[in-house]
């Protein structure tokens, strides 16, 4: 099967260790001590239906105590990670238990990894195959008002933004004229396991590279996003954005 070779070849490229047979495999990811930015490279099935809750199961719970940040579109959802209770997860304060929330290919979120030490996760699963008009594509769909999304690949893919996960800056014309100019991409930069403000990144069909720095003023280089990493978004432009990525990528 070409698109699976392409996506194979693709995935063991990438920053995190990965395995790949056709589109079943798993990411071993880092997850440092403190905070970093994660996603699910992966659908996972519970029977027939896809449900990607988090998991940590009393006979090894590793990230008891931790947390989770789930970015709702003002605030965040936070969860405590906690193996005894009955959904594995707690409110923030450890009292009571929560359901836990769907961590869908495509998003991202904020993980603190409070175990004492950094870890490696484990994400097994299949990859995101969309239907519709475009067969063997995944479509993440941003609507206009977006406002500080956590995005990530919907394909398990690491590299360039645009040059290998397909989030194409569109130009109706020449330089200037792309779907995505205006609009702004921010990386988190951790310090001793904590947030320490965002890398901004414009993107700017008219620079040599496709994206600027915060003021739009100088070429800096393409965003590099790692398999089961992710990165915030702005859409400025006020039109929805189809994010397509395609297993031949």
């Amino acid at each position: 099967m070409i698109a699976a070779s392409a996506l194979a070849a693709g995935v063991v490229s990438s920053q995190a260790q990965v395995y790949s047979q056709n589109i079943v495999g798993y990411v071993n990811s880092t997850l440092p001590s403190g905070y970093s930015i994660q996603s699910a490279p992966f659908d996972v099935a519970n029977g027939n239906n896809i449900t990607n809750l988090i998991s940590n199961p009393a006979a090894s719970p590793t990230y008891d105590g931790s947390y989770l940040y789930v970015w709702g579109g003002h605030s965040f959802a936070v969860y405590t990670i906690d193996s005894t209770q009955p959904t594995g997860v707690a409110d923030p304060t450890d009292s009571y238990a929560t359901n836990a929330p769907t961590l869908n290919p495509g998003i991202s979120w904020f993980f603190d990894n409070e175990s004492g030490s950094q870890q490696t996760n484990t994400f097994v699963g299949t990859v995101h195959i969309g239907s519709g008009s475009y067969p063997g594509t995944s479509t993440n769909v941003i609507s206009s008002t977006t406002l500080n999304a956590f995005l990530a690949p919907v394909i398990p893919v690491g590299g360039g933004i645009s040059s290998v996960d397909g989030f194409t800056n569109v130009l109706t014309a020449g330089p200037g004229t792309g779907n995505l100019d205006g609009d702004y991409i921010e990386i988190p930069n951790f310090v001793g396991g904590h947030v320490h403000g965002y890398t901004t990144i414009t993107i700017d069909s008219t620079q040599s590279t496709g994206f600027a720095d915060a003021t739009d003023s100088t070429a800096v280089p393409e965003p590099q996003i790692p398999v089961a990493g992710g990165f915030l978004f702005n859409n400025a432009n006020g039109t929805t954005i189809n994010w397509i990525q395609s297993l031949g990528q």
